[in-house]
């Protein structure tokens, strides 16, 4: 990985920024209130890139997919950065099994129309009563131990049981699927680990063969995931079961590894201010809703998505070529101090016009129904079970990454 470059704009002493610096990825707070302040759009010659700080700019780019398309993203792959577009558009691959996160309109639309059935609103309201079971039975075998681990044992179990459901698994393959989620999604910063190879191929044919038992069995209680796939068509052909299997995947790994970690940091956050604690547990229903959105806003992991720019436009005052990449600072824009009153604050009760833990525009997350009602849920059951409990962070785990910087390890300890 090349080492950061010197900038060549005014820019504060001994102050430079590289998304794969040792900083940005554990605690890139201060560098990204620093970008904000003395350079919204900073030059990252180095991977023919700029990092874009400021919220109505992020915003911006987000809904502009005439200007800006996935290429290379939404998450980059270091090695993929060391080849500059030496300032040409780039040509869109044609579709193989790419899943629809990578992929652009017209395709991206069409794909995601097919497996978003059961992630539209009125479908998600009907999961309400099956999220709260997951969470009890969870919480039934968890209490009596007197501690637990909130990302994999509570969290990341009910959060898999209900994308087994969506993907048509019987539920006793929760644990065996979160397994295969974090063991795909492993990294080794900066970039994937090459570790994480084995488990995803395991999910992909474990998907293909329930996709192709589908396909096989038309009559067979539906999977909607699944179903809506299988009439999808792309420039007239009808999608191959490894083709499914992908859509499918990426539903899954969405669902699954991102909530239980929001749901960590809701829990710690509270903790923390016991008074906004007490003031959330007088009304669980309502207020569990407010106090995940903020956690959302304050401490969602995501920490970018990728662009590439199709030709020249200028965003913060920089002259961004065709061809180089864009970092969409997430968690910067959701601290940017021209959208937010104390920006670095968490309070529980904000008021949240948008925030960007679920991205913005052509390719906003398709999970945020589902991953809303299951935040609130865990949290409300929760604090409905435990009226009293610590958080051990002496035994919290928070790994660097340049992807998602969120606890896998947080214990809670029952008092």
């Amino acid at each position: 990985m090349p080492t950061t470059t010197t900038l060549t704009i005014d820019s504060p002493v001994d102050f430079d920024y590289d998304p794969y610096s040792e900083q940005a990825l554990t605690d890139p707070t201060d560098l990204y209130r620093k970008l904000r302040a003395h350079y919204p759009a900073y030059p990252l010659p180095q991977y023919d890139a700029w990092a874009i700080s400021r919220f109505d700019d992020v915003w911006a780019i987000g809904e502009d997919g005439e200007r800006f398309v996935m290429d290379i993203g939404p998450v980059f792959e270091p090695s993929h950065l060391q080849k500059s577009n030496g300032g040409v558009a780039p040509v869109a691959a044609p579709f193989t099994t790419q899943s629809f996160s990578q992929l652009d309109p017209p395709i991206q639309t069409s794909l995601r129309q097919g497996v978003g059935g059961p992630l539209r609103p009125r479908a998600v309201e009907r999961m309400d009563d099956m999220i709260r079971r997951l969470a009890r039975a969870r919480l039934d075998e968890l209490v009596p131990k007197g501690e637990f681990d909130l990302y994999t044992e509570y969290g990341g179990l009910v959060s898999a049981g209900v994308m087994c459901s969506i993907a048509g698994l019987p539920p006793e393959e929760a644990p065996h699927l979160l397994k295969l989620i974090n063991g795909s999604m492993q990294r080794n910063p900066p970039g994937a680990d090459p570790a994480m190879l084995g488990p995803y191929m395991e999910l992909h044919d474990l998907l293909v063969d329930v996709v192709a038992a589908r396909r096989a069995n038309p009559d067979a209680p539906p999977v909607p995931a699944i179903d809506g796939l299988l009439r999808t068509e792309i420039d007239g052909s009808p999608l191959t079961d490894h083709q499914i299997a992908e859509q499918v995947g990426a539903i899954l790994t969405g669902g699954t590894e991102t909530v239980p970690k929001v749901v960590a940091r809701a829990l710690l956050e509270l903790k923390r201010r016991p008074e906004q604690l007490a003031a959330v547990r007088a009304d669980l229903a309502a207020n569990c809703r407010q106090a995940y959105e903020e956690t959302m806003r304050f401490g969602a992991p995501l920490q970018y998505v990728g662009r590439t720019a199709v030709r020249d436009v200028e965003i913060a005052g920089a002259q961004i070529k065709a061809g180089q990449r864009v970092f969409l600072l997430i968690p910067s824009a959701n601290r940017d101090e021209r959208e937010f009153a104390d920006p670095d604050e968490f309070i529980w009760n904000r008021t949240i016009e948008r925030h960007f833990a679920f991205g913005h525009g052509l390719h906003f997350c398709i999970g945020s129904h589902v991953a809303r009602l299951e935040g609130r849920i865990l949290l409300e059951e929760l604090l409905a079970r435990i009226p009293s409990f610590e958080l051990d962070e002496s035994r919290a785990v928070m790994p660097p990454s340049d992807f998602q910087i969120g606890y896998i390890r947080l214990p809670l300890v029952i008092s």
